[in-house]
């Protein structure tokens, strides 16, 4: 019976979808959909900065922030893991001045490694597209109507960085590049199969329509060593692959080590000793 009167409605949705009542309804489902999948950037709002803190019992060491701007997500992740050490990437040169400063003067100098170049999947200076009324845009190809500019900026293969300055391990790379996200994997391939990286936090969207890599070609090549989850507000819902997952709907996902299960379980909202107060204490000082 309820098959029968969801049928009967579709079809009379779709026969009335030009009157008014229809289309304020179409309007007003877009908008729960919309939030009920976390369309949101601001990492206060959207889970991320609640995610740093479920994570703060792992006791991080090596962060990567590929992507860092101004640097607002590395002091989020330095207020959560105070034993870290964050190495920074900025392809900007513009951005990286303010990152520089941004990092100074919140006295965190001492636990940056600022990087004023991109991870790619190869060590080359390219141009990338710089929008200098919304500098948080840069990309390595024109995908804002906005103006811009193009700059040459260095970048660096993720394997050769990670062999140059001998680190062992990185505990959580977070990747936001505005579309490049795949090319940053595919340059840490190596340190992603030898085990070495714990956590990967990338971003998946509308991009993916002009860059032909669909969230099945991220799960293709981290599945294997992860589990893989999308982040929202108060939890990650750790889940397989389904081609009705590919929504080009900005979103956040997080891998986590199979190795690791104390740490999906975590991500997912589950207990750790002071969680609740150690939440609080960071979004109090961060948000």
């Amino acid at each position: 019976m309820f098959d029968d009167f969801k049928t009967r409605s579709r079809r009379l949705l779709a026969r009335k979808r030009q009157t008014a009542p229809v289309r304020a309804l179409h309007r007003f489902a877009a908008f729960i959909d919309a939030s009920y999948e976390n369309d949101e950037w601001d990492m206060c709002a959207n889970g991320e900065t609640t995610l740093l803190g479920r994570l703060a019992p792992a006791g991080f060491a090596t962060v990567f922030d590929v992507g860092a701007h101004v640097g607002d997500w590395s002091i989020a992740a330095l207020r959560a893991w105070p034993d870290a050490h964050v190495h920074a990437f900025e392809v900007a040169p513009p951005t990286f001045a303010r990152l520089t400063g941004g990092i100074g003067s919140a006295g965190l100098a001492a636990h940056v490694t600022l990087n004023g170049v991109g991870l790619s999947d190869a060590t080359e200076r390219r141009n990338i597209c710089f929008f200098p009324e919304h500098p948080n845009l840069t990309c390595d190809l024109p995908r804002h109507t906005f103006p811009w500019t193009a700059l040459s900026a260095e970048f660096v293969e993720g394997d050769q960085y990670v062999r140059d300055r001998q680190i062992d391990r990185i505990d959580f790379a977070k990747i936001d590049v505005e579309g490049a996200e795949y090319r940053v994997l595919r340059g840490l391939r190596d340190t992603i199969a030898a085990g070495r990286i714990t956590c990967i936090q990338f971003e998946y969207g509308a991009f993916s329509i002009q860059t032909r890599v669909l969230l099945a070609d991220y799960y293709q090549l981290l599945e294997p060593h992860y589990w893989i989850g999308k982040i929202y507000p108060t939890s990650v819902e750790f889940r397989d692959y389904a081609w009705t997952m590919e929504s080009f709907r900005f979103s956040n996902f997080l891998c986590v080590s199979r190795a690791r299960p104390e740490l999906r379980l975590l991500a997912a909202g589950g207990t750790a000793p002071a969680r609740k107060d150690r939440l609080s204490t960071i979004a109090e000082r961060t948000c």
